[in-house]
């Protein structure tokens, strides 16, 4: 039976490593614990500066993974790198219609976590991933999260641990938690984290063995 490892060990044979496109520890933590080894080359694209209009949470992931999955593989393919499959993944937070992304400030963190206590918000993570031919594959997860009332010191002392800096809604579901937070997920936590590992390992493992292309 094929595994993570044996996945990855294979990249050799097939020409292709694994390249991460993001700056997020928490995602290359999640392909880690998965087995995958990825190279990271986050892509220079700040999502934060981008004016998105009327779309839905999930296009908006889904689009923002393709851009950056497509930036770095068109850099690299400037460059003259090695063969790379490129995984990239973006994750928004959903309320009421309205896509919540990462705080600029402490004044705009509090805000916005404020505005999800005592209710029910969206998490999407979507995902491409662009192979050494050009193709793209796209996809997208979704959960749901319920965060229950909190109180004023605790949230004052999170942002004043800067906690939630450079994360979708302002904080990171299993920091939250170890903090007490009352929280419920409905699906997935690796969507809530920000890469749904589990749902695209076998697709990365086929791919990077050279069976996916």
């Amino acid at each position: 039976m094929s595994t993570a490892a044996d996945a990855t060990r294979n990249h050799a044979a097939t020409g292709a490593r694994l390249v991460l496109a993001s700056g997020s520890p928490r995602r290359r933590s999640l392909l880690a614990e998965a087995g995958f080894d990825a190279e990271v080359e986050a892509a220079d694209i700040d999502d934060g500066a981008l004016a998105l209009g009327d779309v839905a949470a999930a296009d908006v992931a889904s689009a923002l993974a393709y851009f950056k999955a497509r930036r770095v593989a068109e850099r690299r393919k400037a460059r003259g790198a090695a063969p790379a499959w490129i995984l990239a993944a973006d994750t928004v937070c959903e309320r009421d219609g309205a896509v919540l992304g990462k705080p600029v400030d402490a004044a705009h963190a509090r805000s916005m976590i404020r505005s999800l206590l005592n209710r029910g918000h969206g998490v999407v993570t979507g995902w491409s991933l662009v192979g050494p031919d050009g193709s793209a594959r796209v996809g997208r997860d979704i959960a749901w999260i319920e965060i229950g009332e909190l109180p004023d010191e605790e949230l004052e002392r999170f942002v004043a641990e800067d906690a939630w800096r450079g994360k979708a809604g302002g904080y990171n579901l299993p920091e939250v938690v170890a903090r007490g937070w009352p929280v419920r997920c409905d699906g997935d936590p690796q969507t809530v984290v920000g890469l749904p590992v589990a749902r695209l390992a076998p697709l990365l493992r086929a791919v990077l063995a050279g069976e996916g292309r």
